[in-house]
């Protein structure tokens, strides 16, 4: 693999002119760090995460999974993560990609090539597994065609459905046949977390929130928690001060406003839940950020 890894960081390389560069081909979005950076806080949306050079370690919960060009990382559910991002060993920048997972593709090819899980207890929506160089050479594939974008038409969906079907054979197949299953327990978690995730500065009752899943309170409970690492209200409240940094870094709005308008009533909750997240309160948290960077733009919140 090192032959493949080596061809794929340079194409990244020439291609991601800034730590987060979507690209031509859908789905698909390249990342190059050139210093080490210690609390990233994202949202995850259902994906891949390939690590190419350096590493990287993502918290969630009480969790921690950490993937090199060895391991990857594969997303299941819209998760609120917090992420370190170390450099190559001889000090080379972070290289890495995501792709987003197509639920309707994997189902597709789950029916096709007759795939079954016998996985009955819900998985946790972020796992990490070794890479596989059956893996790894369809997503060269996939990069490679950055180079010859009249291909990327007709060939990509080909690629997509063979990096899915490896996927399946990376020993994570019980989270992709969760992923893909309508009705499943992931795929009814997944309800909520898309509804808390467009509708975090409202008020919410667990009891909305299992019916909509469509479950008991008391299994629901167990099913968020054993997917998403954290109970309902700690997941708002991760997605909520996410969104209130971005306004206080990129709108420069004042900490107050910003609280507001992230659903809180109450600005010293506010205060004290920022800084148990970011590890200081809003002013003096976006001051360092701003007086370090010298700019108003904030991470993404779809980040690496």
């Amino acid at each position: 693999m090192r032959d493949l890894l080596g061809t794929m960081c340079n194409v990244v390389e020439r291609h991601a002119n800034q730590p987060h560069q979507s690209t031509v081909i859908p789905g698909l979005t390249l990342y190059q760090m050139t210093t080490n950076v210690h609390s990233l806080h994202a949202l995850y949306n259902p994906r891949v995460c390939i690590i190419l050079r350096g590493r990287k370690t993502v918290s969630l919960g009480d969790a921690s999974f950490t993937a090199d060009s060895s391991t990857f990382l594969l997303a299941t559910v819209d998760l609120p993560v917090t992420s370190r991002v170390v450099l190559a060993e001889d000090g080379r920048s972070h290289l890495a990609l995501t792709l987003d997972l197509d639920r309707a593709l994997l189902a597709e090819v789950l029916q096709r090539f007759q795939i079954r899980s016998t996985a009955l207890a819900p998985p946790a929506g972020l796992a990490a597994a070794p890479m596989q160089p059956a893996l790894l050479e369809p997503f060269g594939r996939l990069v490679d065609l950055l180079d010859c974008p009249k291909d990327i038409e007709f060939v990509r969906p080909l690629i997509l459905q063979e990096i899915h079907y490896r996927l399946l054979s990376s020993g994570l197949v019980g989270n992709l046949v969760q992923f893909a299953m309508s009705g499943s327990h992931l795929w009814q978690i997944s309800k909520a977390t898309a509804w808390i995730k467009a509708n975090y500065k409202e008020q919410m009752t667990i009891e909305a929130l299992a019916d909509l899943a469509g479950m008991s309170v008391t299994s629901f409970h167990r099913h968020f928690k054993a997917v998403t690492l954290m109970t309902p209200i700690q997941y708002r409240t991760q997605i909520r001060l996410q969104e209130a940094r971005r306004l206080l870094i990129s709108d420069r709005l004042p900490a107050g406003v910003a609280g507001m308008a992230v659903g809180y009533d109450s600005q010293s909750q506010f205060s004290r839940d920022y800084k148990r997240m970011f590890g200081a309160p809003p002013v003096a948290d976006t001051s360092t950020v701003l007086g370090i960077t010298g700019t108003a733009d904030s991470e993404p919140m779809l980040a690496n």
